[in-house]
């Protein structure tokens, strides 16, 4: 059985708009993808392959394993591995003569039968959460469900959060969507920032309503000359919007920007403030 794919959300909304019902949110996590079939609770990797460095693992779980028949889906994550480690991870995996260490799997859906495909998203959930909970592992995570709601706003909100503490993005589920192998479907999609952009700012906007006295957003000039309105985010006092206001100029410095895409007009979707390029002078911005 092939992986279901997730769609690009911003590629949804350039049509008529995803037509879904209340869906659950969750992080989008920087790890493997895997998944292990009951009973044997080998662990493979997307390419139907079992992987060796895991194999002590899946021993360990196969002792525990609930009575089930099915497939569980989740993401291969080690202890100790910063955020965009996804490198270093994906070459620790790969040894073959060699255990992986401080393993753990997030787990984030369940597939009872190959004939039970048809089963909506919120009930195959379920089925993981009781898996999860009958291995009686710390090794065994259930993916934590972030919201659960219709509106786009609260999607891009809950997205902020995680790109605010430096995390890849989140994944939406129709809670009544189907399990479809192989395919990118809009009761499967994500918000993901894919863009990186050095720019420079040529001035600051304070910020309305609860940040009025703050950094609200930047005015920035690309190479070519054209501006950039980027906005900052849930940046909390800490750090970044108060802290900035009258003690740190932002004008004339060089900032990088995340985006989820670069228009053909060279303008960027959802663009957002990263960090200050101490590093870079204005002679090498993009």
């Amino acid at each position: 059985m092939e992986i279901q794919k997730a769609k690009h959300l911003h590629l949804e909304l350039d049509k008529k708009g995803p037509v879904i019902n209340e869906a659950m949110v969750f992080e989008k996590y920087d790890g493997w993808f895997g998944y292990l079939d009951f009973p044997s609770c080998v662990i493979n990797s997307r390419k139907h392959r079992e992987i060796p460095a895991l194999r002590e693992l899946s021993n360990e779980l196969r002792k525990t394993a609930p009575k089930v028949q099915g497939r569980l889906v989740f993401e291969i994550m080690i202890d100790g591995l910063e955020i965009d480690s996804f490198h270093i991870l994906n070459g620790i995996l790969n040894r073959k003569d060699e255990q992986a260490e401080d393993v753990y799997i997030i787990v984030h859906d369940f597939i009872p039968n190959w004939q039970f495909c048809e089963m909506e998203f919120s009930r195959r959930y379920n089925f993981a959460a009781e898996i999860v909970a009958k291995f009686r592992n710390d090794k065994v995570k259930l993916a934590p469900g972030l919201a659960i709601s219709n509106k786009v706003s609260d999607w891009y909100a809950e997205a902020e959060k995680i790109w605010a503490k430096g995390g890849e993005g989140i994944i939406i589920k129709d809670i009544k969507g189907k399990y479809e192998p192989g395919r990118r479907v809009p009761s499967l999609m994500k918000i993901k920032e894919e863009v990186t952009k050095d720019f420079k700012v040529v001035r600051v906007i304070e910020g309305e309503g609860d940040h009025v006295g703050q950094v609200g957003a930047i005015i920035c000039v690309d190479s070519l000359g054209n501006t950039h309105s980027i906005g900052m985010g849930v940046m909390t006092h800490e750090d970044g919007r108060k802290a900035w206001n009258g003690e740190l100029e932002l004008v004339g410095k060089v900032v990088e920007i995340k985006a989820m895409k670069e228009l053909k007009d060279g303008s960027l979707r959802e663009p957002r403030f990263k960090a200050i390029r101490y590093d870079k002078g204005v002679d090498e911005i993009d």
